[in-house]
């Protein structure tokens, strides 16, 4: 954590200060820009008589145009660098926000969602875990579980704030002040802050002295990228396997975040304790993707992704069992587990299975399959209520998916040494 500088002064990386940089880029991108809509819900519909339904369905519009074109980013990202693209980004999705508070047709917020949606790439998670891979060879994961915890640490904080503005404001009003909000905190940081690469401060990516004496590294040597192109990585078993894993863990723990209140209510409990259990998740949440990232730097990938893969096993029973006093509280711990391997599970995997050389082009795709995954996965929980009036067999559907995220992730390990060792003899 601590490099030795020309003039023999002890001082601590760049790559840390990215790492904060990366915190507050998740909390002014995912944090502000996707978590904070959910507030403008109701007040709007009331407002200006939408149906619940189809104003929600901005939000989809923008999460699949962003889904579509995250292949493409990955390859601007290498080809322009992190700051061209992050500043863009930033600055387009803050002029739609202010768009959203001119709006009064359902066509005018999915046009304005269209074009957040083109440019949150820019400035989303996978924006974050490029620069973050980019800076670091060691103590990845925790940097990127820091960087990743922006997300839900600012949306915890500017949410209420939000309710509130509303309250007193109005929704067109809110807009403009969340707005304001992420271009005050985007703007600088990229601007100010962000670098893309070590090269351009005259540095190396982070490495740790312990690392750097084991495997006796030439720094010189340290900024030369290893690893596949993206035309080698989807010709593998391990991409594919490891997608799948990434599909199953986002499908299978998404939708019980977004029913989790519906759930516990439905299960006899209070709307009050319910709302106490979706916190207490929120919370684990954010933890776990600090505590996951130290977990992956200690005990290797293999190892905590296969945790990742247990949690999502586990908190389907617990969910089935809610009716023990205990078992929601757990259920919840648990899902945040599992959820936070949502966001580390990719950049951990692509640069474990894939290495540094084409990691943005990469991380990207893999990236497109976690959305697929999320997309489905609320919609499929509500469906299977529907059908059957009990989320018993969709959390009985996550438990499988779980079974199978794990068993992708250890034959995705067991093709990589594989193909790693016939490469080297």
């Amino acid at each position: 954590m601590i490099k030795l500088s020309n003039n023999a002064k002890l001082k601590p990386h760049y790559a840390w200060v990215i790492t904060f940089a990366g915190l507050l880029i998740a909390g002014g991108g995912s944090g502000i820009m996707a978590s904070g809509m959910s507030v403008f819900v109701r007040p709007v519909c009331e407002d200006l008589g939408f149906l619940r339904g189809q104003f929600a369905l901005y939000g989809s519009v923008s999460m699949f145009v962003s889904m579509i074109l995250m292949p493409y980013f990955g390859s601007l990202f290498k080809k322009y660098g992190f700051r061209r693209l992050a500043a863009t980004g930033a600055v387009v999705c803050v002029l739609a926000l202010i768009g959203f508070s001119f709006s009064s047709e359902l066509w005018q917020f999915y046009l304005f969602a269209l074009f957040s949606g083109i440019f949150i790439n820019g400035v989303n998670i996978m924006a974050v875990g490029i620069l973050v891979n980019t800076w670091f060879v060691d103590k990845r994961g925790l940097a990127t579980g820091i960087a990743f915890s922006g997300s839900g640490l600012l949306a915890a904080a500017l949410i209420p704030l939000a309710n509130r503005f509303i309250v007193l404001n109005g929704w067109r009003w809110t807009y403009r002040f969340m707005a304001c909000a992420a271009f005050f905190i985007l703007i600088p940081v990229i601007l100010f802050i962000v670098k893309d690469k070590p090269e351009d401060m005259g540095l190396e990516p982070y490495r740790s002295n312990k690392s750097r004496e084991a495997e006796n590294v030439n720094p010189a040597d340290q900024s030369q990228d290893s690893g596949l192109t993206r035309r080698e990585a989807i010709r593998t078993a391990s991409f594919w396997l490891v997608a799948i894993a990434i599909i199953g863990v986002t499908l299978g723990q998404a939708g019980p975040h977004i029913h989790t209140i519906a759930f516990i209510s439905d299960m006899g409990y209070s709307l009050t304790f319910a709302s106490a259990i979706s916190s207490t998740y929120m919370i684990f949440l954010t933890i776990f993707k600090v505590l996951m990232g130290i977990v992956f730097d200690r005990i290797g990938t293999l190892r905590g992704s296969l945790m990742i893969g247990v949690c999502c096993i586990l908190f389907p029973v617990f969910a089935l069992t809610a009716g023990f006093p205990v078992s929601p509280w757990l259920y919840a711990v648990v899902l945040g587990m599992a959820s936070s391997g949502a966001t580390i599970l990719g950049p951990m995997l692509t640069a474990n299975f894939f290495g540094r050389k084409d990691f943005s082009r990469v991380y990207s795709l893999v990236s497109m399959f976690s959305f697929i995954g999320v997309a489905i996965s609320s919609p499929l929980y509500g469906a299977i209520f529907d059908t059957t009036g009990t989320y018993s067999p969709a959390f009985v559907m996550s438990m499988v998916l779980g079974v199978v995220v794990c068993i992708c992730l250890f034959l995705a390990d067991r093709v990589s040494h594989k193909a790693k060792a016939k490469h080297s003899v």
